[in-house]
C-alpha cells in the first residue's frame, strides 16, 4: 500500500472526530479556494432514504455504456467522450470505493487509486488550512476530493449521491442538470426531522430553478411535499407512475424489453432503474442520442453492479471451523437494510425467493435505527444469529435481543459478539437446500462479504463519523 494512501486514511480517521454538521457554507469556501473543481462538469445528483445508491450506479453505467458506444461511433480515431464519475457512500472495504471514474471508452467506472485519493485528499487539506483555516468534516473532505478529481479527470459527467438528506449535505453544492429522489423513509430522523414532510423538505433541498426532477415517493403526505418544492423552486418534476398525482407529469414504467435486463433483485429495483434511465434521458450534450437506443440502455442496465445490496455470493473462502461441504447447496444473501422502508423490500423479494425454503437469517444493526421495524426476516426465519458489526456504533447484543424477541415467537435465536463466529453458526444452521440472508448495517455486510469473498479491505476502518448535530 502507498504510505501516502495510508497518510490519507489517518487524516481522514482524525476528521471523525468533527461529527457530521450540516452546511455548505464552509465546503464552499475551501472548493472557491481550489478553483470551484465542481462546476466543470454537469452532475446527476440522487438524493433518498433507500435507493439512491443503486439508482446512481444505473445511471453511471448507462452514462459509460452510451460514452462506449459513442467512441464506437466515431470514424476519426478519437476516443470521443470523456470518461464518467460517480461518488457513493458510504464505502464497503476500502474509502477509495467512493470516488470512481471510468476512462474514455471503457466499460464501467472503477475505484480511484491509492495515488489519486491521497493527492486529491492532501489538496482538500491545504486549501482548508490556508489562513483563515477553515474546520471541514470527513464527508466534506472527501466530496471536495471527489469534485477535484472528477475535474482533473476532465469527465464528461458525474453522477453524485448525497450523503445525509439534501438540503444542507455538502453533495448539495454539485452543478446539477438533472435531480433524482429515490424515496422518503424514516431514516436520520435526529438530523432530517421526525416526520416524513420534514423529511422530504430536506431531501427536496437538491432541486434547482429550470432543472428537471424525477422522484419517487409512497408516502401521501411526503409527495405532496416535494410537489410544493419542486413548484416553489420552479423545478420541472415528474413522479414515477407507481405515486403518480394529478396535474404532475409521470415517469413510465421501465418498459418490458428492458426490465428483463434489470440484473438487482427486487421489485423495487425496477423503479430505481426507470428513475435512473429517465434521468439520463434528460441530459442534454453528446451521448444524448446513445442513451436513448434500446440497445445501449438495455446493456447499461444488464452491467450495472452494486455489490452488498441483495447481492448472491458464492464463498472463495469460510470463516474458521466451516467447511466447504458446509455451505455446498446454500444459498447466500446479502443485503445493507438498515431502515423499516428496506426491510420491507427485502421482505417482499423474499416472499418469492425464499417460499417454501429453509431459511437462516444472520442480523446486526447500529444504535439508532428503527429496529421493530426491521424484524419480519427474522420472524420468518427458521433460525437467527444476532451479532456486532464491527463499528463503534454496533448496537449491544442485549439491546438488539429485547428489541427483536416480540416478533420472533419460537425461532430459535442466538446472540454472539463476534461477527466472524456469528457467521460461521449461521451458515452451520443454514440445511442443504436453504438460504442463509445477512442483512442490517453495511458495516456487517461489508465485512462478511469480504471475509467470503476474499476482498482486500483497507489497513484499519475508517468510517463515517459516530454523530450529527442538527442544523436549522
Amino acid at each position: 500500500m502507498d504510505s501516502r494512501y495510508a497518510l490519507a486514511l489517518r487524516s481522514l480517521e482524525q476528521l471523525a472526530l468533527f461529527g457530521m454538521q450540516p452546511g455548505t457554507e464552509r465546503l464552499a469556501e475551501v472548493l472557491s479556494r481550489l478553483g470551484d473543481p465542481q462546476r466543470r462538469f454537469p452532475a446527476v445528483h440522487i438524493a433518498g432514504t433507500n435507493g439512491k445508491g443503486s439508482t446512481a450506479a444505473y445511471a453511471a453505467q448507462l452514462l459509460v455504456t452510451a460514452a462506449r458506444a459513442e467512441a464506437q461511433a466515431r470514424s476519426d480515431g478519437e476516443t470521443g467522450t470523456r470518461g464518467i464519475g460517480l461518488y457513493t457512500s458510504p464505502h464497503l472495504l476500502r474509502v477509495r470505493e467512493r470516488i470512481q471514474v471510468s476512462e474514455p471508452g471503457s466499460d464501467a467506472v472503477r475505484p480511484c487509486s491509492e495515488d489519486a485519493l491521497a493527492d486529491a485528499v492532501a489538496a482538500v487539506q491545504a486549501a482548508a488550512a490556508t489562513a483563515p483555516a477553515v474546520t471541514l468534516t470527513f464527508f466534506e473532505v472527501l466530496t471536495a476530493a471527489a469534485f477535484l478529481h472528477f475535474a482533473e479527470r476532465r469527465v464528461e459527467l458525474a453522477v453524485i449521491e448525497t450523503g445525509l438528506g439534501g438540503r444542507l449535505d455538502a453533495t448539495r453544492l454539485c452543478e446539477a442538470a438533472v435531480t433524482v429522489i429515490t424515496s422518503i423513509g424514516r431514516d436520520h430522523v435526529e438530523v432530517l426531522g421526525p416526520t416524513l414532510r420534514d423529511i422530504a423538505r430536506e431531501k427536496a433541498g437538491i432541486f434547482r430553478r429550470g432543472v428537471p426532477a424525477l422522484a419517487a415517493c409512497a408516502d401521501e403526505g411526503a409527495r405532496a411535499v416535494l410537489i410544493a418544492e419542486a413548484e416553489r423552486v420552479g423545478a420541472p418534476l415528474w413522479l414515477h407512475t407507481d405515486c403518480a398525482e394529478p396535474g404532475v407529469p409521470a415517469l413510465p414504467p421501465l418498459p418490458a424489453e428492458l426490465a428483463r435486463h434489470v440484473p438487482l433483485p427486487g421489485a423495487h429495483q425496477l423503479r430505481n432503474a426507470a428513475l435512473a434511465l429517465g434521468a439520463v434521458e434528460r441530459l442534454s450534450g453528446p451521448l444524448q442520442p446513445f442513451l436513448r437506443r434500446t440497445d445501449v440502455q438495455a446493456a447499461g442496465l444488464a452491467q450495472t453492479r452494486w455489490p452488498g445490496r441483495l447481492e448472491r455470493i458464492t464463498p472463495c473462502a469460510l470463516p474458521q471451523g466451516v467447511r466447504p461441504d458446509d455451505v455446498r447447496g446454500r444459498e447466500i444473501w446479502l443485503d445493507a437494510a438498515h431502515n423499516p422502508e428496506g426491510v420491507a423490500a427485502l421482505s417482499a423479494w423474499l416472499d418469492g425467493a425464499a417460499a417454501g425454503r429453509p431459511l437462516c437469517v444472520l442480523f446486526g444493526v447500529v444504535a439508532g435505527k428503527d429496529t421493530s421495524g426491521m424484524t419480519a426476516p427474522l420472524a420468518r426465519a427458521e433460525a437467527a444469529v444476532l451479532t456486532l458489526p464491527p463499528s463503534p456504533r454496533a448496537l449491544p447484543l442485549r439491546a438488539l435481543q429485547e428489541q427483536v424477541r416480540p416478533a420472533l415467537g419460537t425461532t430459535p435465536l442466538a446472540a454472539i459478539e463476534d461477527w466472524r463466529e456469528a457467521l460461521a453458526r449461521a451458515l452451520g444452521r443454514t440445511p442443504a437446500g436453504g438460504l442463509l440472508l445477512v442483512y442490517g448495517s453495511i458495516f456487517l455486510i461489508a465485512a462478511v462479504r469480504g471475509l467470503l469473498l476474499d476482498e482486500a479491505a483497507d489497513p484499519f476502518v475508517v468510517q463515517d463519523p459516530l454523530k450529527a448535530t442538527r442544523a436549522t
